[in-house]
């Protein structure tokens, strides 16, 4: 694997304030492509495949190219690295940026983090063991939400009876499906 470092600024407009925030992008190349981490001074903000190649293609050519020494960052590779080699994660959600993330989906995606790989849990599982059994819409505003889809593994929460709903990152169901093949080694039925 290889990880390529840039520098950019992100901008957010909010109650008439444009807002400016560095951001740091972190490119890791992987089995599914690149991978794009976003960082912020709190922590990783987000990350999620590349969905942009014209990017991808003019990375590989040297442009845009600057480093950022930053250890979180080399974890970060470490983690996407092992998690493709032995499908488990080692990386502490105490170095995410939850800025905007509200308490109730903070607590989703940390339920949902736990979640074994080669296993599945539906939305109204997750719900229940929130202490809220009535929320399953809730947790799945929460997946949709979810800024860090193979971090926090979204793709292993499904519908009722295991029925393959939405996945917010890159690829959408065709990737869930994907990455549970991964995991599972089993088939895996859209």
């Amino acid at each position: 694997m290889r990880a390529i470092y840039l520098a950019n600024k992100l901008f957010f407009r909010g109650k008439g304030l444009l807002l400016q925030y560095r951001m740091h992008t972190q490119i890791i190349t992987t089995p599914y492509g690149s991978l794009r981490a976003l960082w912020s001074s709190a922590g990783l903000y987000a990350c999620e495949f590349d969905r942009d190649r014209e990017l991808e293609r003019s990375v590989e050519h040297g442009e845009y190219q600057g480093h950022v020494d930053d250890q979180l960052m080399v974890q970060f590779e470490d983690a996407i690295e092992t998690f493709f080699m032995t499908v488990q994660m080692d990386f502490d959600l105490t170095h995410l940026d939850w800025s905007g993330v509200s308490e109730f989906h903070r607590a989703i995606l940390r339920l949902c983090f736990q979640i074994p790989a080669g296993e599945t849990r539906t939305y109204g599982e997750l719900a229940e063991l929130a202490g809220r059994p009535r929320a399953a819409r809730a947790v799945g505003t929460a997946m949709a939400r979810n800024r860090w889809p193979i971090l926090i593994p979204c793709h292993r929460v499904v519908g009722a009876g295991g029925k393959l709903a939405g996945y917010s990152g890159t690829g959408g169901i065709a990737t869930k499906c994907s990455l549970l093949e991964f995991e599972s080694q089993a088939t895996c039925n859209v």
